[in-house]
């Protein structure tokens, strides 16, 4: 259901874009909530939720981006982006100084 007049809005268009939203229901917040467990927000101020949602989809937006535009094909076919998702982890913690030592 739309209150946009027929001329602006063809019902082919209109089933299209009901489509779209849809997949990004079965498939984008569905990743989020069981893949990057971003189902909790831990502060309950408004900004904060905010922040937390934005950076949220920044993240996801990018990785998804660096799947599909940046890898070849041949990385892709075999290898799961959970896969990908593990070693881009190992490779930031790697990176961070050890908070076991001394400076």
């Amino acid at each position: 259901m739309t209150t946009a007049p027929a001329a602006q809005l063809p019902t082919e268009r209109a089933v299209r874009f009901g489509h779209q939203r849809w997949d990004i229901e079965n498939y984008a917040f569905n990743e989020l909530a069981n893949e990057w467990h971003s189902d909790h927000v831990f502060r309950h101020d408004p900004n904060a939720i905010e922040c937390f949602l934005l950076l949220t989809f920044l993240a996801y937006n990018l990785f998804h981006a660096f799947f599909a535009l940046n890898l070849k094909a041949a990385a892709r076919h075999d290898k799961s982006q959970l896969l990908w998702a593990r070693l881009m982890t190992a490779e930031f913690l790697q990176e961070m100084p050890s908070l076991n030592r001394s400076p």
